[in-house]
């Protein structure tokens, strides 16, 4: 029991990172060309079965959903995160046999891009992947899974990996009534394949979703809105491990601006180093407590590294 509510109170502070955030900054967009919301029978569906279903495991109350209004209500202080990747509504159950319980969160968020934006938050090189939905993580009686728009969690309250099975087996159930697959976000075929660390990848459009990722600034200075696309990957080049990052903007004009506002950003707090190889007005390179940071601007994207320990190191991932 010890070892799952480690397991869950971890995953609780990652997920609330800058919980203090004014939800101003990730109110969910008023235009999206994302499906509409599910109707709430079809998100209770989706978790809902019957005792011969499921290994006789009993429902223990009706379902209950959770929407943008009512979710304080129920993870109040790790909520901010979910509103950050276009929040719709969750659907809880809880299954008993005996004096066991399992539990089962259902999230629908507005597209495919978000539910694996917030599963991605979760990502890691050595993490116990598992084939349900389009892409599983499973931690001894926890597991978390995306499909379509759904971000979905089935986890044990008894730590005994002797109820591990009946937790796959709900995650199975769950991903068989989801109708659609979705895609991992167009972004992430953009990263370079040269050093870079398998499933690291994480998705963000807004401040907090980046914050949750890697802390920049107090400042939006990228100007992340909703309406921009990021992604952040590991690398590891020779045993140098850094981070390097994509930011889509939805016109050159925008993407100007935010590479403005980084440039400046940078200028105040690091050091500039001139590289004859990059374009001034498209590329930078800055020296900051003996780390190095890149950002160029390309038509409508910016893309750059962090932490990069040396530059050599750093002229060796620009070429040269």
């Amino acid at each position: 029991m010890q070892r799952l509510l480690l397991i869950i109170t971890i995953f609780l502070v990652i997920i609330s990172g800058c919980a203090k955030q004014e939800l101003k900054d990730i109110t969910p967009l008023t235009k999206s060309i994302a499906d509409k919301p599910v109707s709430v029978d079809e998100i209770v569906n989706i978790i809902s079965f019957s005792e011969n279903e499921i290994a006789n495991w009993k429902l223990l109350s009706p379902v209950k959903i959770y929407d943008k209004k009512t979710i304080f209500d129920y993870i109040d202080g790790a909520a901010e995160i979910y509103f950050a990747y276009d929040f719709v509504r969750v659907a809880t159950a809880e299954y008993k046999k005996g004096d066991v319980s399992i539990l089962i969160d259902a999230y629908e968020l507005l597209s495919s891009n978000s539910a694996f934006g917030i599963y991605s938050l979760n990502r890691y090189q050595d993490a116990n992947y598992v084939n349900i939905g389009n892409e599983g993580i499973l931690t001894g009686v926890a597991l978390d899974f995306w499909k379509d728009k759904y971000y979905c969690k089935v986890y044990c309250l008894d730590s005994s990996e002797t109820y591990q099975q009946d937790v796959i087996l709900f995650g199975n159930k769950i991903a068989s009534k989801i109708k659609g697959c979705g895609e991992e976000p167009p972004i992430i075929k953009r990263l370079s394949p040269n050093g870079l660390i398998p499933k690291s990848a994480k998705y963000f459009t807004r401040k907090l979703g980046l914050d949750n990722i890697h802390f920049v600034a107090d400042e939006n200075v990228f100007n992340l809105d909703g309406e921009t696309k990021g992604i952040v990957a590991e690398y590891n080049i020779n045993g140098n491990r850094y981070l390097s990052f994509i930011i889509e903007y939805p016109s050159a004009q925008k993407a100007e601006l935010a590479f403005q506002s980084y440039i400046k950003y940078l200028s105040e707090k690091s050091k500039a180093i001139n590289l004859s190889k990059l374009q001034p007005d498209k590329a930078k390179l800055f020296e900051s407590d003996a780390k190095f940071y890149f950002v160029q601007i390309n038509e409508q994207s910016l893309s750059g590294f962090w932490d990069v320990e040396s530059l050599d190191i750093a002229k060796s991932i620009l070429g040269g």
